[in-house]
């Protein structure tokens, strides 16, 4: 259960940064309009490919886990963009035109893949667990200065 609120809240997040990106960059709205379709690819195949990667790096450690676990998430990235190109756009040229005129979509699910990467990596880390301890601690504090 752990896990799974764990990448729902990596998934929210990167979702988050990505439509404060674009709509820092464009700001005609277009941010908001990616984030209404780019949430629940996330959800639908950002989770699952990123448990996927934890599955397979579980028995490395430390740094190799880390690097392997990031070059998994960026590669089924950049799955998501790169096969239904494949099957779909290479009646019209060869399949390296078409990966580049699909270059937008192949950057944004790279970038989104590695930013999911990125906060589901924070959340693992001990540095967040301490700043959980930490919170919960000052919160157990409020709660007990009842009047």
């Amino acid at each position: 259960m752990t896990m799974i609120l764990r990448k729902l809240i990596s998934a929210f997040g990167a979702t988050m940064v990505m439509v404060i990106l674009l709509s820092v960059l464009d700001q005609s709205g277009v941010g908001l309009f990616f984030g209404m379709y780019i949430l629940p690819i996330v959800l639908i195949y950002g989770i699952p490919s990123s448990i996927l990667s934890d599955f397979l790096t579980r028995r490395t450690g430390g740094l190799k886990r880390m690097a392997a676990a990031g070059l998994l998430h960026v590669f089924l990235g950049a799955l998501f963009v790169v096969v239904p190109t494949l099957i779909f756009a290479t009646e019209q040229s060869n399949w390296l035109t078409s990966i580049r005129n699909n270059g937008f979509l192949f950057f944004y699910a790279v970038l989104s893949a590695f930013f999911f990467w990125c906060f589901d990596e924070a959340f693992k880390s001990e540095w967040c667990s301490d700043l959980r301890r930490k919170c919960l601690g000052i919160l157990k504090r409020i709660g007990a200065l009842r009047i």
